[in-house]
């Protein structure tokens, strides 16, 4: 009685979902190949193309021993609602028909526990179920059956569910996969292009975000349209090599202009065909492939795990980052090297949750340069008024070697402004006092902060200046100017200042 109750439930409920599609879905064909049950209606349907699903071909009853092969093809599903006091065995025995009038040799034919496990188990989890008002219970009258008919394009399979969904109504679920060519070119990759912002010339279904275009150096897959942009003149991004282990994940840390751009596509085009028009379009323009993985291969939380900041939660927006080993994701990693410029991307897919949902992408390109330091300078008036204001200045276009105390020669005009600002104020006595950022110890931070202000006091004796008036003090992490949530932030606390005594 529960389970009848349930049902009615479930029933009216899916019922509900689907009232505001009825008109559009009454207008729907059936397939070509098979028509609907006579007297059925149509409730859901949808086409997906180039997918790879698992398809059972042969069941042992009463166990779990199915053999499960992987087909790759178009994909059409239908739901029919069938009225009219009909049972599971009578339906079924109609589709048993069609297999013979296709010519198809029928693989499966069972029910309720004849099925074992996993047969009913691989149809839920498929793509063709997510909009299924078949009642996901399984009971002693659901029928299961697997076709395949042998064309000279290749193998057809045919899948139906019959199942009570309640007293007198019975839900059939039809889902046919037929071979189909990869669709490719629908990526195209430009890697003699200089290194500017360009408008695509390719047309989206919709009107991208205001402000937002393409990279010069990879198109958008066809259809697509932008939801998300983001592009940073210098920061550090993080390129993957591989799957996360202990939530780290082996990367490619890279400097220079950032453009994180997010698309919206039609859940027509299958992740798998998205992914391979990428991956195609990348090896013909000669990008080196650095890493690329497919669902399981993926691992787990892979983007989320790429970043751990706040800050970065939603970089790859709209691909969620915390994809599991069940996901539709995919992703590719690659390098470019060439006419003296490096680019490093991320593509990261996922595919539509349902057959109303829509597929992601995000793309990450990363151009490799170095920091411009002249958009911030100092001279003899900033320091004399930061000075009196604060009591103290931040000595901006002090450049140090990666993670040394050695100054590059680009500091020369900040070293010349500060010793003149010390020539006009003679009885003036000042710390210079280094700071890094919170990445790695205190130790040794604090020792590259000292050396990195001895540096700077060693650099303005050397321009006449009185040593006597200078006192090294290296604190490391202890002060930040800002919270070391990002990489523009850490930047900003790594500085040298000087403090009146």
């Amino acid at each position: 009685m529960f389970s009848m109750i349930l049902r009615a439930i479930i029933f009216f409920i899916s019922s509900l979902a689907v009232l505001s599609a009825q008109d559009a879905y009454a207008s729907a064909e059936d397939h070509p190949g098979v028509s609907r049950y006579k007297g059925a209606t149509l409730r859901n349907t949808g086409v997906i193309h180039y997918q790879k699903v698992l398809v059972p071909v042969n069941v042992v009853p009463g166990t779990e021993g199915t053999e499960i092969i992987e087909v790759i093809g178009k994909i059409t599903a239908h739901g029919y609602k069938l009225e009219g006091n009909k049972s599971t065995f009578e339906v079924g025995l109609n589709y048993k028909q069609v297999v013979e009038k296709l010519g198809a040799v029928l693989l499966v034919d069972c029910v309720n526990k004849l099925c074992g496990y996993e047969p009913l188990r691989f149809y839920w989890r498929s793509w063709a179920h997510y909009n299924s008002l078949v009642v996901d219970d399984n009971d002693e009258n659901t029928r299961f059956l697997v076709a395949k008919r042998t064309t000279d394009k290749g193998d057809v399979y045919y899948q139906w569910v019959i199942t009570n969904v309640y007293d007198g109504i019975i839900g059939i679920e039809q889902t046919i996969i037929e071979p189909e060519e990869l669709l490719l070119n629908q990526v195209s990759v430009n890697n003699s292009t200089s290194i500017q912002a360009v408008q695509t010339t390719l047309k989206a279904e919709r009107e991208d975000i205001e402000g937002s275009h393409d990279h010069p150096v990879i198109s958008r897959y066809k259809g697509a349209y932008i939801t998300d942009y983001r592009q940073r003149e210098f920061e550090n991004v993080h390129i993957p090599t591989g799957i996360a282990v202990n939530e780290v994940v082996p990367a490619i840390t890279v400097e220079g202009k950032s453009t994180t751009i997010g698309y919206n596509l039609s859940n027509s085009q299958s992740t798998l065909q998205i992914y391979q028009n990428y991956l195609t379009a990348l090896k013909a323009a000669n990008f080196d492939i650095l890493f690329s993985c497919s669902l399981v291969t993926c691992g787990h939380a892979l983007l989320d795990d790429l970043y751990t900041s706040k800050a970065e939660q939603y970089r790859f927006n709209p691909v969620e980052t915390n994809n599991d080993a069940d996901s539709d994701f995919r992703l590719i990693s690659a390098k470019l090297t060439a006419s003296n410029k490096t680019i490093l991307l991320i593509i990261a897919i996922e595919g539509a949750l349902t057959s109303n949902d829509i597929n992601k992408i995000s793309v990450d390109i990363v151009e490799k340069s170095e920091m411009n330091t002249t958009k911030v300078i100092i001279d003899p008036q900033y320091l004399n008024d930061e000075i009196m204001l604060k009591g103290r200045v931040v000595l901006h276009g002090l450049n140090f070697a990666f993670n040394k105390s050695q100054l590059l020669p680009s500091s020369a005009e900040s070293l010349r402004a500060i010793t003149k600002y010390l020539a006009l104020h003679p009885k003036q006595h000042f710390y210079v006092v280094g700071h890094t950022d919170n990445v790695g110890s205190y130790e040794i931070n604090t020792q590259l902060s000292n050396a990195r202000a001895q540096s700077v006091i060693e650099e303005l004796i050397a321009l006449k200046v009185d040593k006597s008036r200078l006192t090294p003090i290296g604190i490391g992490p202890v002060s930040p100017k800002v919270a070391n949530s990002n990489d523009a932030n850490k930047a900003e606390n790594r500085r040298v200042e000087l403090v009146l005594q």
